[in-house]
């Protein structure tokens, strides 16, 4: 059986499927394919694709580099940089202005209120030269927020702000809380000019110091000996941190007192007939265990010698009465004194600065009047050489010499009052 056959398209002889050639008319039946030549991409072309993918590649670069940062790492330190260098930002509540602090314990007097500074300090990394006024200037914009509900009594915030009374700082808030206020967590948030964020953070952990009042309805208090006797018995039954009030009654205690071993809380007190707690002798105060000690209302009545308050141990007066005295209060050793709306009158020294310690404490000495002192103010050795003393709306009127500032310590008297 012959095979398949086809017929030859031009002169239609009869051919084998396989034949590739007509015999008969001479001409090839085979189907041939056309070969395209091959395209190649033109080289200006190619480069011009190079180059978009170049130019592509760099515009994500500098995007990436370029675009607004988040700063966050849940401390209260971080090292920022821009074009212009790098800052150390940190917050403290005081103290090192190139230590941060990120968790703090502190403890509040029961049923009282207190307050702190949070602080926010900029330095250059590279020189250590403090740099929050060349960093203001970048900033947009700067909150702070609590992060944990608090107790029943919340945390309350100033918002931050430029203090004159911290030159260290950049910003500062004041934070106001009670003994109710529980444990804490804030939140910094600083917004950069150029978009980028940076987050610090504090957390506090707050306890309650237990408290002791002691009245003269529960004491006897009358006489100078039956102070000290009460002072004796504190010293021996109750713990230092347990932070004592003496409630004392509007008498006249002829005398010295001394306040050692612990410190203690003197609360003074005014009679029917003006007379207020008064204090002829000299009160030594060298406690070197417990808190702050405060006095509060109390008059120390001199007779042009001798010292009225010879303080080792650190005290904050308020509303106190210094007269007649060689020195109305002297403050020395290791301590720190601080006095707010305090009258000192016709001393050889008013108020007398000679610690060496590096105990300081509160700079504002506000609101009190120093009258016909021969010398007011002496600063012969101040703790803390970075912070100035700040006299705002304290009276000078005349004195012999306002401020004898033998130690070069600084002072702002800018708004103090002389008359």
């Amino acid at each position: 059986m012959d095979g398949m056959r086809k017929a030859c398209p031009y002169c239609g002889a009869s051919l084998p499927e396989e034949a590739a050639f007509c015999p008969y008319c001479a001409r090839s039946v085979s189907q041939r394919r056309e070969i395209l030549p091959r395209r190649w991409m033109p080289v200006r072309a190619l480069r011009a694709v190079l180059l978009l993918l170049l130019a592509l590649a760099a515009g994500l670069t500098l995007w990436h580099c370029t675009r607004p940062k988040v700063y966050d790492n849940g401390t209260a330190e971080i090292v920022y940089t821009d074009k212009d260098g790098r800052y150390q930002l940190l917050l403290n509540f005081f103290g090192d202005r190139f230590q941060p602090m990120t968790d703090y314990a502190e403890k509040v007097e029961e049923g009282t209120t207190s307050n702190k500074p949070s602080r926010l300090l900029v330095n250059h990394v590279d020189s250590g030269v403090n740099a929050k006024e060349a960093f203001r200037r970048k900033v947009e914009d700067v909150t702070v927020e609590f992060l944990r509900p608090g107790g029943p009594e919340p945390w309350q915030s100033s918002g931050p702000a430029i203090s004159d009374y911290d030159q260290e700082a950049a910003y500062r808030t004041i934070l106001t809380y009670t003994d109710r206020s529980g444990d804490m967590e804030l939140r910094w948030t600083i917004r950069m000019k150029n978009g980028d964020i940076i987050r610090l953070y504090q957390r506090m952990e707050l306890g309650v110091i237990p408290t002791r009042h002691f009245y003269p309805e529960d004491m006897p208090m009358e006489t100078l000996e039956d102070l000290q006797a009460l002072v004796d018995t504190v010293n021996e039954t109750i713990p230092a941190n347990v932070i004592v009030y003496l409630h004392l009654p509007a008498v006249t205690y002829e005398g010295s007192l001394a306040l050692a071993e612990r410190s203690m809380n003197l609360v003074g007190s005014e009679g029917p007939d003006g007379t207020r707690t008064t204090f002829t002798g000299t009160l030594q105060a060298t406690a070197r265990r417990g808190y702050i000690c405060q006095f509060k209302g109390l008059d120390f009545a001199g007779d042009g010698e001798g010292v009225g308050v010879s303080a080792a141990a650190r005290i904050n007066f308020r509303d106190c009465r210094f007269a007649g005295w060689r020195t109305g209060v002297l403050c020395y050793g290791q301590s720190w004194v601080n006095a707010k709306d305090c009258t000192f009158e016709d001393n050889t020294v008013g108020f007398h600065f000679n610690a060496t310690g590096e105990n300081a404490n509160d700079h504002m000495y506000s609101g009190n009047l120093f009258l016909r002192n021969s010398t007011a103010v002496l600063l012969e050795n101040v703790p803390g050489n970075e912070q100035a003393l700040y006299f705002e709306g304290t009276r000078f009127s005349r004195n012999g010499t306002d401020i004898d500032d033998r130690c070069g310590h600084e002072t702002d008297i800018s708004q103090a009052i002389f008359e």
